[in-house]
């Protein structure tokens, strides 16, 4: 199925937001109430135009990280009617493939035929570990488990042998009623090309490196894409990344920045295994602004969006719907900002190009 053309109905890209459903510590209000609040902000989303809600994981950390995406998306899926579901990544070489074959084609069918398996390898020591997941075989499970969901969802039958995984010949059912698409995550050069061989498109992150980094990821694509006779209509780029808009650059800014800054140091914390130094803790002030150029005025931001497309001609550009430390109020206002002051000139540039 790789390669497959993605017809779109338009040639400009689509908005979404992305949620991993943590808080800053300490919590805030009880988790209880933030599910619920964040559930209401997707619907709001879906209200407002937006069409994508994407999820992440982590597991067995402290923030309430959200640790079962397929579950949350079931959830959201009841909450709303057109909006796209998918996942940003699901770290598949912790699962066993089967499951989620079945579970991803349950949601795909409950939902409509909306949902979008996006994954990748996973990094956390502690993570594999608990799990019982040796973490240097993960490019063989990727490769493997990809396999695997394909073609139990196309054929129906999940027989296979491998080096990571020995299957019976047996049923697979109910298989879904279309194509899922399957998305790369990743960052290696080795896995970049792995997900151009094995995937129907790409979703990225951009980071505190800024989007120099993005840009040379998205090189190596170019070059893997070209030399498997692929295209950016036939293998889609998703952009994911931090954006808040203000009155202001600098009132955005500091709306976020502390909330930027936590989850930075979070997810380095969780990528240093044990026996390596603690990285140095960051703060809001220790942060490159320029790394962020979604984060500002919306003026700014939409000609970031666009300066940016004319490099890497995104499909989709979603967001942190919920960075720590924001509001119910402040999300909802970002949403509406957003789709009434960013989306029209970004829009209208590309529509131009």
């Amino acid at each position: 199925m790789a390669g497959r053309k993605v017809v779109r109905m338009s040639n400009l890209p689509t908005f979404g937001v992305w949620y991993d459903f943590r808080q800053s510590l300490p919590f805030d209000i009880p988790y209880r109430q933030f599910y619920r609040e964040v559930l209401d902000e997707v619907v709001h989303a879906e209200q407002l135009g937006f069409t994508h809600c994407w999820t992440s994981e982590h597991h067995f950390v402290d923030d309430g990280y959200q640790p079962s995406q397929l579950v949350a998306l079931a959830a959201i899926a009841g909450r709303t009617q057109k909006m796209q579901l998918g996942t940003n990544v699901l770290l598949l070489p912790l699962y066993h493939p089967l499951r989620v074959a079945e579970d991803a084609a349950v949601l795909d069918l409950v939902s409509g035929g909306r949902f979008t398996l996006g994954v990748g390898a996973g990094y956390v020591e502690f993570e594999f570990e608990a799990l019982g997941v040796n973490r240097k075989q993960r490019p063989s499970l990727m490769e493997e488990g990809v396999k695997i969901i394909r073609q139990a969802w196309d054929r129906g039958n999940i027989g296979f042998q491998g080096e990571r995984w020995q299957l019976p010949e047996l049923p697979f059912s109910p298989q879904p009623e279309r194509h899922i698409p399957i998305l790369f995550g990743a960052n290696a050069p080795s896995a970049l090309r792995r997900a151009v061989r094995l995937g129907d498109g790409f979703v990225t992150g951009s980071s505190a490196a800024g989007l120099k980094a993005v840009r040379e990821q998205y090189a190596v694509l170019q070059d893997e894409m070209q030399a498997q006779g692929k295209t950016p209509e036939t293998f889609p780029y998703t952009f994911s990344t931090w954006m808040h808009l203000g009155d202001s650059s600098e009132a955005a800014w500091n709306e976020v920045a502390e909330g930027v800054a936590y989850q930075l140091n979070r997810y380095a914390d969780w990528g240093t295994d044990r026996d390596q130094p603690r990285p140095k803790k960051l703060t809001a002030k220790d942060l490159q602004r320029e790394n962020f150029p979604f984060i500002g005025h919306p003026e700014e931001v939409a000609q970031a969006m666009v300066d940016l497309h004319k490099d890497i001609p995104y499909v989709h550009f979603c967001y942190w719907g919920r960075t720590p430390g924001l509001n119910t109020r402040q999300v909802l206002k970002n949403q509406e900002r957003f789709q009434s002051q960013v989306v029209p000139p970004v829009q209208k540039a590309l529509a131009q190009q």
